[in-house]
């Protein structure tokens, strides 16, 4: 047995203890489901010394903590640690200036449709295919013919349907 599993045993034994103390007076209390909850956890430990995931974790805390420990004082992990800090940095700044270039350019596209209404009625202009004319472009302005009186009523319907899309 490694000198690794024998701290480990003792050490799973003495946290599934505590977690069972701690189960045991969540029982007492009347709280039935967190005492479930607080075994499941008390058994964790064991169960992860039996399958060897302890001794997994543990080699990993051992090298993280080793690898920390020697980066200290290490200035080629400092700028390394700088240009990451930059990398996260750069790539925040770009995602914020993405969206403000997506706001800005749906913003252009709604100012230009905007522009392209008739002023001050706030009517799109008629959409109309490419066969059809109505009365008032049948009737030229140069030949002296007037466009028929409209009915007050009629007029506003046809705003209304014209604002809606709907010819």
């Amino acid at each position: 047995m490694p000198a690794a599993d024998e701290a480990l045993l003792p050490l799973c034994i003495a946290l599934a203890l505590v977690g069972v103390v701690v189960t045991v007076v969540a029982f007492v209390r009347g709280r039935r489901a967190r005492a479930l909850q607080g075994l499941a956890l008390a058994l964790a430990p064991v169960a992860l010394y039996l399958t060897g995931l302890l001794r997994l974790v543990w080699d990993a805390v051992v090298a993280v903590v080793r690898w920390a420990t020697g980066n200290v004082f290490d200035l080629g992990a400092w700028i390394g640690f700088g240009l990451l800090a930059l990398c996260v940095v750069l790539w925040v700044v770009g995602g914020v200036l993405a969206r403000r270039t997506r706001r800005r350019t749906k913003a252009a596209a709604v100012e230009s449709r905007e522009q392209g209404r008739a002023v001050g009625t706030g009517v799109a202009p008629a959409r109309q295919p490419a066969g059809r004319t109505t009365a008032k472009a049948a009737a030229k302005p140069g030949r002296g013919t007037a466009a028929p009186a409209e009915d007050d009523d009629m007029a506003e319907i046809e705003a209304l349907l014209k604002s809606r899309g709907i010819q």
